[in-house]
């Protein structure tokens, strides 16, 4: 019987020096919006981190709170006082005993009702009435949330833990008026590594050795990366599946594939961790744990046999890029907290969930949905929202314009009106 010849061998030092020679060579042409302007607050509220409960937090920020039958939990509609967009609002898992922090640990009636309600979000938006209304023809929609247990810095699910949807909407004076650059354009270090992650490509090499073979529900497919296609057509960086419509946010098959995303997430970065450190456990805060050497790494991520030889040689790039922090060094972060969002690692498994289409609203409301998925090392932004034709945007909550009273208006009839057709549906 023959055997299968061996894979070439991975020399354990890699040709990288920094987080940036790992960007795939055509990602620095990708266009980009480092302030992509959201309207704020004449004088918002203090920025916190919500370690309590939900009502004490947001307070007169809640709306609405709807009951999911036959449990605890429920799902407070919030004004965010931190917009995203003139046509936003945030559906929140409401719980405090028990956090419900991502899809994983959510009940399959609460993930079902924060979907319907994402559907019934596009549904509205796309529906003649409110396009007339609010004047959305040539709007964006995104719909997103994140998942990151780190609490030490800065990240994409840092104001609360709990499990909370974006429902975006970007009127077309926004996205006409944006002027994406070149990623190699953003100067600022931190700016670019949160726009596009340097580990986001890499991630998804990882996500989809991982996902090779699984089935998939009927009419979804995954994208093999491409960055050239995502310029063109204006789709986001990173794992991206191309749905059969919006309406499949409301099956039994979108949360099975969700949870089946997030499972194959943890147990992918679990095995990745456990091959450049030793450990399986997400680190205590202001900890991170020390790195193997660079042999050992090579020997432990050769030994998975579901990782490909470019990914794992993707990976040991990592590996010599990445530095063992000191305590002193970690102490001097702590007191620096937004130093440590450009030279600190996140917590643990960091990604960003997001439904999406590059159709403006009034064009093909129910075909051309997307869902995909961002992963994070240094980022602390959780959506990079490809808007107004950049592949990611950091959205520009301090320099924006102040909302003036007519669009505060306008804001609070659109919101209303959503959450009064989400009850009659």
């Amino acid at each position: 019987m023959a055997t299968a010849p061996a894979p070439p061998r991975v020399p354990a030092q890699a040709h990288a020096r920094t987080l940036d020679d790992l960007y795939p060579a055509a990602a620095w042409d990708l266009p980009v919006n480092p302030a992509l302007p959201a309207p704020r607050l004449p004088e918002p509220p203090e920025e916190l981190t919500n370690p309590g409960g939900y009502r004490e937090h947001y307070g007169p920020f809640i709306l609405r709170e709807l009951p999911v039958a036959g449990h605890v939990e429920r799902l407070a509609a919030i004004d965010k006082a931190f917009p995203h967009s003139l046509y936003d609002l945030m559906l929140l898992v409401a719980r405090d005993d028990i956090l419900r922090t991502h899809v994983g640990n959510t009940p399959d009636a609460v993930l079902a009702a924060l979907l319907h309600a994402a559907h019934a979000f596009t549904e509205f938006t796309e529906s003649p009435t409110a396009v007339r209304r609010f004047a959305l023809a040539g709007a964006r929609l995104g719909i997103g949330w994140n998942s990151d247990p780190t609490i030490d810095r800065d990240n994409g699910q840092w104001w609360d833990k709990r499990l909370h949807l974006h429902l975006n909407c970007w009127p077309a004076t926004v996205c006409t008026t944006a002027r994406p650059v070149p990623l190699a354009a953003i100067g600022d270090v931190t700016t670019r590594r949160s726009l596009v992650d340097p580990i986001a490509h890499l991630a998804h090499q990882v996500m989809a050795d991982a996902l090779h073979g699984a089935p998939l529900p009927p009419g979804c497919h995954m994208l093999v990366p491409d960055l050239l296609r995502d310029a063109a057509l204006g789709l986001p960086v990173g794992l991206k599946f191309r749905l059969p419509g919006r309406t499949f946010l409301t099956t039994a098959g979108c949360r099975v594939l969700l949870r089946a995303l997030h499972a194959t997430a943890e147990t992918a970065h679990r095995a990745v961790l456990t091959a450049f450190t030793g450990h399986t456990d997400a680190p205590t805060p202001w900890q991170r744990p020390a790195l193997l050497p660079p042999d050992t790494v090579r020997d432990n991520l050769t030994a998975l046999p579901w990782l490909s030889h470019p990914t794992v040689t993707g990976l040991l790039r990592l590996r010599a890029v990445l530095k063992d922090v000191t305590p002193a060094q970690l102490r001097l972060l702590a007191e620096r907290r937004w130093t440590a969002n450009r030279c600190l690692t996140l917590g643990g498994l960091s990604y960003n969930t997001a439904f999406f289409t590059p159709r403006p609203v009034g064009t093909n409301g129910e075909g051309d949905w997307y869902l995909g998925m961002q992963f994070k090392l240094v980022s602390y932004i959780g959506s990079s929202p490809a808007v107004g034709g950049a592949v990611a945007s950091v959205i520009d909550r301090a320099g924006g314009p102040v909302m003036t009273p007519d669009d505060r208006a306008r804001r609070t009839d659109f919101q209303n009106s959503f959450l009064d057709h989400l009850a009659a549906a």
